[in-house]
Parts: structure tokens; sequence; C-alpha cells
């Protein structure tokens, strides 16, 4: 199925100042939302907001911490395994 993931960057700035996010999003073809999730964190490791969002193509929704998609992605890519 198709997913929508989207991540965005958040500058650590003065906390006095105005924040300007810049947001990321992109398809993916996955197994699961985590999965989508992952595949995004790796093609955008830059991302460091607290939750990644994903939405399938029927709707459903799913929203991540960082810190799991960020294992799922060294799944995904043989850094761990089972």
């Amino acid at each position: 199925m198709r997913y929508k993931v989207e991540g965005c960057i958040i500058p650590d700035v003065d906390p006095y100042t105005a924040v300007i996010v810049e947001p990321f999003s992109k398809w993916y073809e996955a197994e699961c939302h985590l999965d989508a999730a992952g595949m995004f964190i790796l093609d955008h490791p830059e991302v460091n907001c607290l939750v990644i969002l994903v939405v399938g193509e029927d709707y459903s929704l799913g929203s991540y911490p960082l810190d799991h998609v960020k294992i799922k992605a060294d799944y995904l890519c043989g850094l761990r395994w089972n």
C-alpha cells in the first residue's frame, strides 16, 4: 500500500524568536505505516521533529516518535536484526 509520510526540521533558535518549520512529505510503497516512516527517515536524516506522521491511501493514520522511527530505519538498512 502507499503511504504519505511527513516530518519537519525545527531550527535550534532563541526561544524569543519566531520559529520557521521546514516540512517534508513524500509517498512510499510499504507494508505498514512504520515501514514507510522508516524509509522516510532514511531519505531525510536531518528531520528532527518529535513525531513522524503517516497516512495511508485508505486514510488510515499513524504517528510515531522519532526515536522509534530511527530504530525501524536501522532494521530496514540492516544495522539491527531479530
